[in-house]
């Protein structure tokens, strides 16, 4: 027991913000909508589900929760009923049809550890090294029998999606075929349950479909995470001020919203680097916090770039020089013509964009208005256009795609000049993030 002269125990300042890789599901905040998804359509109607969503907005933190016995029982279902496979498909190198089944097979015997007579029908698929979709089925039935069920929640199943020396078109085929029979039909499908994550939908990935060939991926219910709103982002920052007494949080929430786009992972690096600036007094200005910011999560940055197609950099780099105005060369000011016409003939491209959250629509009644949901990213494709070995210009297959007019093309070129011109004193990445830039000068951490 202390007394008054023994000294007060040390509280340590434990950052509360998780950086790097999925989070616990103690930790795991919002998506409330995907969690009723996952336990009031999916699983108890034994159906599957894709969900889409870009680096970081949460698919692995979301499966992890989905997997917790803990949350069966807070959602209002009985986790002794389910037998839970959480598999990671690029853990599988090189992936494989046959690698991807011994991984299950070799979880499954594990879970079912109380199951003599599953346990001696997996060993003995094991051994002979073959999976028919008639074994797998029996496998199924006999998990059924036991009135339970399994559930397969696989991340990153791209991996099943591409060839590699080790994994051809037609044994791509056959898995996806076997993986569809399995899960839609005979009887033992009510005993198979199927979430899967990826970063492009399922129809965008895989094999060419042969004609008169129904696509495997028709009996996955399609859900695509989106990004955090700001009052998701609000509310989950209330939480963490009450919890942790770091009040003073709440100030930087719009300007974490700017840098992050919403993005969950981003969101956790900017808390992360601010509650070490409060706590270590490390990070004095904005453009400390900018630098930092960007340096810890430029693969993000560079990964969202070059996961993108052609077309897509062509619509990334065309917006971020319409919005370049008064950034490059603050004696002059560039405009382009009609940048709302243009956009509204590639809906399709912007839409995919916004699916990865790395573009947004604003609201207008008149128009279509797109803009990057992160600051950081806008000056990241920036920087992509300075950095070229030459002066940078649009390509004539830029041009085609965009359809630009004569006087367009001409606008276009200058201000790209203009980037190349100014490339070495255009505005730092400290211009960027300018609903922080108040709170840091102020000297709001200073005083906390």
């Amino acid at each position: 027991m202390n007394t008054e002269n023994d000294p007060i125990p040390h509280q340590p300042q434990i950052n509360p913000f998780y950086v790097g890789g999925a989070v616990s599901p103690d930790k795991f905040v919002s998506r409330r909508s995907y969690i009723n998804a996952a336990f009031l359509d999916v699983i108890p109607n034994r159906t599957c589900m894709a969900i889409q969503g870009s680096n970081g907005m949460g698919k692995s933190s979301l499966l992890r929760y989905i997997s917790s016995p803990e949350i069966w029982t807070k959602e209002g279902f009985d986790p002794s009923e389910v037998l839970i496979i959480f598999l990671n498909c690029f853990q599988i190198q090189p992936f494989t049809a046959i690698g991807f089944w011994e991984t299950v097979l070799n979880s499954l015997k594990k879970e079912a550890k109380d199951r003599v007579v599953l346990q001696s029908a997996i060993a003995q698929i094991l051994l002979q090294g073959t999976y028919s979709v008639n074994e797998l089925r029996f496998l199924l039935a006999e998990i059924g029998k036991s009135n339970k069920f399994l559930l397969l929640l696989l991340d990153d199943f791209d991996a099943a999606l591409y060839e590699n020396i080790s994994y051809t078109e037609d044994e791509m085929r056959s898995f996806l075929s076997q993986f569809r029979t399995l899960a839609n039909d005979g009887q033992e499908k009510e005993y198979l349950s199927v979430i899967v994550t990826c970063l492009k939908r399922l129809s965008d990935m895989g094999p060419n479909l042969k004609s008169g060939t129904s696509p495997w991926h028709n009996h996955y219910l399609q859900r695509y995470l989106k990004s955090l709103k700001n009052q998701e982002v609000l509310q989950w920052f209330q939480e963490l001020s009450e919890k942790h007494s770091i009040q003073w949080i709440l100030n930087f929430q719009a300007g974490i919203q700017e840098v992050s786009g919403g993005n969950p992972a981003l969101v956790q690096n900017a808390g992360s680097i601010l509650y070490r600036a409060w706590r270590d007094r490390d990070i004095e200005t904005v453009l400390d916090f900018a630098i930092e910011f960007e340096r810890a999560n430029r693969q993000y940055f560079s990964g969202a770039w070059n996961q993108s197609t052609d077309d897509e950099k062509s619509l990334l780099k065309f917006i971020a020089l319409s919005r370049l105005e008064g950034r490059v060369n603050r004696k002059r000011q560039y405009t382009l013509d009609e940048v709302d016409i243009i956009l509204s003939q590639k809906d399709r491209e912007l839409r995919q964009l916004e699916e990865r959250g790395i573009l947004r629509r604003c609201d207008d009644d008149e128009k279509q208005v797109y803009e990057f949901a992160s600051s950081i990213m806008e000056w990241w494709v920036v920087k992509e256009l300075e950095n070229s070995q030459n002066e940078p210009e649009l390509a004539d297959r830029e041009l085609l795609f965009l359809n630009l007019s004569s006087k367009q093309i001409k606008q276009t070129q200058t201000i790209m000049k203009q980037v190349w011109q100014y490339k070495d004193t255009a505005q730092s990445v400290a211009g960027w993030v300018g609903k922080l830039g108040g709170t840091f000068f102020k000297g709001f951490l200073g005083n906390a």
